[in-house]
C-alpha cells in the first residue's frame, strides 16, 4: 500500500468491531475483513447487472410506454408550423367553427380563391379539417391545432 493514505479512524473502527465480535488474531481480522470484500464485490456484480437491465427496461419504456402529453405537443406544433399562411387556415377554421361550410362559404375579398384552397388543401392533408361530399367541417386535430398554434379557446 505504498503512497496510499491509509484511513486509521475506519481501521481503528474496523479492528474494534472485530474485537467486539470476538476475533482477536490478526489473521482472523484480515479474514474478516476480506469476507465482507467478497460479500461487496457479489454485491457491485450483482447492481453492474441490474444496472444493464435497467437500462434495457428503460428503452422498452421509451419504446413502448406512453408518450408524454408535452413530447406530443412539441411534435403537433412542428408539424402544424409547416402550414403555409396561417392567416388564411385561421380565417377558414373560423368559418367551420360552428357549422359545416361548402367551397363558395369561403370566398374572400382579402384573399385569393387559389391561396384558399391551398389552405385548404394543407388543412384536410394535417385532419384538421375534414370533408364530406361538399361539405367541410372540422377535423380530428382542429381543437388542437386552433389550441397550440394560436393559443385559442375552442
Amino acid at each position: 500500500m505504498k503512497g496510499k493514505k491509509l484511513d486509521s479512524k475506519f481501521h481503528s473502527d474496523f479492528i474494534e468491531k472485530c474485537i467486539k465480535d470476538g476475533i482477536f488474531a490478526s489473521t482472523d481480522i484480515a479474514s474478516s475483513a476480506q469476507k465482507e470484500i467478497d460479500i461487496i464485490d457479489r454485491k457491485i456484480i450483482e447492481v453492474e447487472k441490474l444496472k444493464v437491465r435497467r437500462g434495457k427496461l428503460l428503452d422498452v419504456v421509451m419504446e413502448f410506454g406512453p408518450k408524454t402529453k408535452r413530447n406530443d405537443d412539441e411534435i403537433k406544433i412542428l408539424e402544424f408550423a409547416k402550414i403555409k399562411n396561417p392567416q388564411i387556415c385561421k380565417f377558414i377554421c373560423d368559418l367551420i367553427k360552428n357549422k359545416s361550410c361548402n367551397i363558395s362559404n369561403f370566398n374572400s375579398r382579402k384573399y385569393s380563391q387559389y391561396d384558399i384552397n391551398f389552405c385548404i388543401k394543407q388543412l384536410l392533408e394535417h385532419r384538421i379539417i375534414s370533408k364530406i361530399d361538399n361539405l367541410f367541417s372540422r377535423g380530428e386535430q382542429y381543437e388542437t391545432y386552433l389550441k397550440l398554434f394560436f393559443k385559442a379557446n375552442v
